[in-house]
């Protein structure tokens, strides 16, 4: 008899989905601010607006997977179906990286700003000290993985009550900003193009603000638990859009009028990146002082009240990773990309308390030594953030253009608007236009190196392609496989068409197998040369000669534009490779994507 592993229950409809996002995204705006004003200077409102664009384009893409394929893993999902295991595993192990961090980080800031308030709350005064913060930061750690422990509706109900109280104070604080600090005319004369920023920090600091969108796979971790993920996943995303969007579109704007760029030493700079960038939702408050008459009490207790905000909201942050990090190795787990354990359920509680205590415990340890919150150390994390993010960001733009063609019938709820026919299938513009924007951020950020972020980001991307390596030789299993079946229908919602059959899905047509069948009659010293050429003579059959050349020459091109401009002297960012290597590469796998992609259809 075969045997269907566990399933978490579903029990999370659209308002919690939003919750559990907003808190991990939302929460991001009370560091992120501050390293991208460090960047971007004047121009921080623009750096998070266009990041805020890609991150539309991203949000809709893991909407419209997330919606047809509910199941915890995000990018790591989407990759295993769309291309296959060891893809799925290395985009998963990044994600692990990301909330790893996110726990620890978000934990240790939200003691961070308890410790604001002791000058308030004599009790909190402890919290000040090194052994103090850390010793307190590990409890939180542990109290909220027995929350998780406990069951998800639990943690669930106080992400809710949490995030909606957060959300409301930002509103008010952006309305007492705009009517009372809003300054157009200093946020223009702040903004010096080309020397402050420089054109390579602004884009640096659009590569940095993208830590503040990196919350979105909360919501495609969690649909597993869904009640009806075809409706309410893309419902709570477009509620995360709009509430992100328009904090981040005011509240920098805000920063930037009471703390405008200015000399120092030769060298522009903003309060905002430097003395606040720790803590600058507190700095920008700290304007409401000069408002007559209300001002100084309105900046006490706007202080008070953004210290007590910011605590809740980064322990919504801490317990969203927790959520995040579980449910990612309990869907590695359960495609035996890691060990078993990983993804057995609590007999009472139902939750996956392994993966739960393993990675929360990691977190814990990372807190251990006492992070010092330095600019250099938060620079650090925010880019080693971006670094994952994006890379995860992109492989589901990737993973969701690829199934378009590979599963042209797969229910989806949800599907983007603004397709290209393509042959059988649509080009999600989307999805194409997206991936292109986050390698060209992924680029600049690998080649800038911000305090060595590079090097930590590659060696964690080496340590899991050796892990995954001896665990597949453990379990005698091949390094590499062919394209995933789709796993058994899965559907627990009335009236909901259940997922074609895997055979059907795929729609082969018996192409693929004819020519492996004849590239396996081939001597062994000539299957592989065989095998490329019947690829490539696949493809011209399929397309034509003409439309094949035109597909290959289109992207050659682009590659060649973007490459020319970055090394040429109109780059405003620098005669040097920076951002061009993200899109040439990007685009090679997008002409591969499609054009393997047909071929398989």
């Amino acid at each position: 008899m075969l045997r269907r592993p566990a399933k978490l229950p579903r029990t999370l409809g659209a308002s919690a989905l939003f919750a559990a996002c907003y808190g991990n995204v939302g929460s991001s705006i009370y560091y992120a601010l501050g390293v991208t004003a460090a960047f971007a200077l004047g121009l921080t409102p623009v750096a998070l607006i266009l990041a805020g664009f890609i991150f539309v384009s991203t949000a809709l893409n893991y909407a419209e997977g997330t919606a047809a394929l509910p199941h915890a893993g995000g990018s790591s999902s989407f990759a295993r179906r769309a291309f296959n295991e060891p893809i799925g595993f290395i985009v998963g192990w990044v994600q692990l990286l990301n909330y790893t961090a996110t726990v620890s980080i978000s934990a240790y800031f939200a003691i961070s700003y308890a410790a604001a308030m002791g000058q308030y709350v004599p009790a909190l005064g402890a919290l000040g000290t090194d052994d103090g913060h850390v010793a307190a930061t590990v409890l939180l750690i542990v109290v909220l993985i027995g929350v998780n422990i406990i069951g998800i509706q639990e943690s669930s109900l106080l992400n809710l009550v949490l995030a909606f109280a957060d959300l409301i104070t930002q509103v008010v604080l952006v309305v007492l900003g705009v009517l009372l600090l809003l300054n157009i005319r200093t946020v223009i004369d702040s903004i010096h193009l080309g020397v402050a920023p420089t054109w390579g920090n602004f884009l640096a600091g659009i590569s940095i603000a993208m830590v503040t969108y990196t919350g979105i796979e909360t919501i495609s971790n969690m649909s597993e638990e869904a009640k009806n993920p075809g409706r309410s996943v893309p419902q709570a995303t477009i509620w995360v859009i709009v509430a992100v969007l328009f904090v981040s579109a005011f509240l920098p704007t805000i920063g930037v009028s009471v703390f405008p760029a200015h000399l120092v030493n030769g060298h522009y700079t903003t309060l905002l990146g430097t003395e606040y960038k720790a803590d600058p939702v507190v700095g920008i408050v700290t304007g409401f002082g000069v408002v007559p008459q209300i001002g100084a009490t309105l900046a006490f207790w706007s202080k008070i009240w953004v210290g007590i905000l910011a605590f809740t909201i980064l322990i919504i942050a801490t317990n969203a990773g927790l959520i995040g990090i579980s449910r990612l190795s309990y869907s590695l787990a359960g495609a035996q990309l890691l060990p078993r354990r990983f993804g057995i359920l609590h007999p009472k509680f139902k939750t996956p308390y392994v993966s739960i205590i393993v990675f929360g415990i990691a977190a814990g340890v990372l807190v251990l030594p006492g992070i010092l919150v330095h600019s250099t150390e938060i620079e650090l994390m925010s880019a080693v953030y971006s670094l994952a993010a994006t890379f995860a960001f992109c492989s589901a733009h990737l993973s969701v253009m690829r199934l378009r063609f590979v599963e042209p019938d797969l229910y989806r709820p949800y599907r983007m608007r603004g397709n290209i026919p393509f042959g059988r299938g649509h080009i999600p513009v989307l999805s194409l236009v997206g991936a292109l924007a986050i390698g060209t951020v992924f680029s600049q950020l690998v080649f800038q190196n911000i305090t060595n972020s590079t090097w930590i980001f590659l060696g964690w991307l080496g340590l899991g392609v050796l892990s995954y390596v001896l665990y597949r030789k453990y379990r005698h299993e091949p390094l590499w496989e062919p394209l995933e079946v789709p796993p058994p229908p899965d559907r627990e919602i009335d009236r909901t068409p259940l997922e074609p059959h895997p055979v059907e899905a795929r729609l082969r047509m018996g192409r693929r197998e004819r020519v492996l069948a004849r590239a396996a009659a081939e001597p062994v010293h000539r299957r592989r040369r065989a095998r490329r050429w019947l690829e490539f003579e696949l493809f011209f059959a399929q397309h034509g000669a003409v439309r094949g050349i035109l597909i290959v020459a289109v992207f050659a091109a682009v590659s060649g534009l973007a490459i020319g401009v970055d090394l040429s002297s109109y780059d405003p960012f620098g005669p040097q490779l920076q951002w061009s290597p993200g899109i040439v590469i990007t685009a090679l796998l997008a002409a591969y994507v499609l054009n393997r992609s047909r071929s398989e259809v």
